[in-house]
């Protein structure tokens, strides 16, 4: 009997929310529970493919100062050992002020996987994979149920590590239903690359998760609800936290 392959349960946070004190609590929490990768949002102040849940998070980490040196500076404090391997989701704009060479050199590694940068068209996104594979990191490539037959083929071979397949049109933020055309992207994803496909936006409950993974994904994002969590009273952030993510039960 061939053994079922392990799900992969990526929560997202966003760097320095609700507080810079919780940053690397929340970091700890999540990796004890352990779920497979974290990705840590780069606040921006015009997050354009963000729903207003983490549209929040990013103006309120703002305006604590929270900024890219910031997060690289935090970072450094950590142990792999005791972290998982994180994936830096940020617009371009924060990379390319802070310079895309040096951010990849700076990122302290092996704590980082890769980068997700949702604004990078694919055309241009191609240009930089050499310098990735330099520094020893992923650049990990978006599709959405929109995306064309041949686009889907290119990033199949171009993205590194995971290809992140956006579970419907808009921004993020959780959804009622998941569009079957879910099922058939991941389908036509897979047939050209054994790559991991994970599915993100929209997805805030474990039926919902376990949804998605029926469809041949091979782990989901969770990214909205996880902020909304982080709302409320400090004290009680890494209880919430360890009762949602314990609730997907995936592993």
């Amino acid at each position: 009997m061939k053994k079922e392959s392990k799900k992969l349960l990526i929560p997202y946070i966003t760097a320095g929310y609700p507080t810079r004190k919780f940053f690397l609590p929340i970091l700890h929490k999540l990796s004890s529970l352990g779920v497979d990768y974290i990705e840590v949002g780069v606040p921006h102040s015009d997050p354009l493919a963000d729903g207003p849940v983490i549209q929040h998070s990013s103006k309120v980490a703002l305006e604590q100062g929270v900024s890219l040196k910031w997060i690289l500076n935090s970072c450094k404090k950590l142990s792999p050992k005791k972290i998982k391997p994180l994936i830096l989701f940020s617009y371009f704009n924060p990379v390319f002020e802070y310079g895309l060479e040096r951010l990849l050199k700076e990122l302290p590694k092996p704590l980082f996987y890769g980068l997700i940068i949702p604004d990078l068209p694919f055309d241009e996104a191609k240009k930089y994979i050499s310098i990735f594979k330099k520094y020893g990191l992923n650049l990990i490539l978006l599709a959405a149920p929109t995306t064309k037959s041949q686009k889907i083929k290119n990033i199949a071979k171009y993205s590194n590590g995971l290809i992140y397949l956006v579970s419907v049109i808009g921004v993020t933020g959780e959804r009622k239903k998941i569009s079957s055309n879910v099922k058939k992207k991941i389908m036509e994803i897979k047939k050209y690359t054994r790559k991991p496909v994970v599915v993100g936006f929209g997805i805030g409950n474990s039926k919902q998760a376990k949804h998605v993974l029926s469809f041949g994904a091979d782990g989901v994002v969770i990214g909205s609800a996880i902020i909304k969590l982080l709302q409320g009273k400090n004290n009680l952030i890494l209880k919430k936290l360890e009762k949602y993510i314990k609730s997907f039960n995936l592993h």
